[in-house]
Parts: structure tokens; C-alpha cells; sequence
């Protein structure tokens, strides 16, 4: 059973409504940010599943099910999907980037 934090973040990153910088250029948010904290021009989905530096020491999760890091099998296949679970629960990945305001520190 996956935590609340976990599974938002899953359906959120299989359905593409994801707090990425590809997803915030589509609704025309680009205050929000579109390049990734690794210095990458444009945060993706595939880009933080796939090549994100920032995430490389929790890959080895998503190579088991898919040791070519096939997009479409960890999102589309039990296997995948059960991975990709794992690995936002460890890595934290596509979690909503928070600012100054939004935790009640604002001066």
C-alpha cells in the first residue's frame, strides 16, 4: 500500500500533470520555473525518471524493472509502475517545489 505522498506523486507523474517545468510551461505558469534544479533547460518527467543527476543514487531501483530505463515500462507495466513507487518514495522526486510564502516564512 502506498503512503498519500507517494501515490499523488505517481498519478501525477504517469497522468503528466506533474510539478515539472514541462508541465508548468503547458498551463502557461512559467513563474513557477521550467528548468531543473541540475542546471537541465527544461525539467521533464522523462528527464527526472531518466538522466536527472540529481537523482542517479536511487536509479538502481527503476533499472531493475526496466534495466534500459524504458519510460513507457515503468509507467505502463506492473513491474514498473510497482518501481517507479518505490522510487519516488525514497528519492522524493516530483514533489511540489515550495517557496518562502507557502510555508509561512515571508518576511
Amino acid at each position: 500500500m502506498l503512503d498519500k505522498s507517494t501515490f499523488a506523486r505517481l498519478t501525477q507523474c504517469r497522468s503528466g500533470h506533474a510539478h515539472t517545468g514541462e508541465y508548468y510551461r503547458s498551463i502557461n505558469k512559467p513563474e513557477r520555473g521550467v528548468a531543473c534544479c541540475c542546471g537541465a533547460a527544461v525539467q521533464t518527467r522523462d528527464h527526472l525518471l531518466v538522466e536527472c543527476p540529481l537523482y542517479e543514487r536511487y536509479r538502481h531501483i527503476l533499472r531493475n524493472a526496466s534495466p534500459e530505463l524504458s519510460v513507457t515500462h515503468l509507467l505502463g507495466t506492473e513491474a514498473g509502475v510497482a518501481a517507479t513507487a518505490k522510487f519516488l518514495r525514497r528519492s522524493r522526486a516530483f514533489g511540489r517545489p515550495t517557496t518562502a510564502d507557502e510555508d509561512g516564512d515571508a518576511a
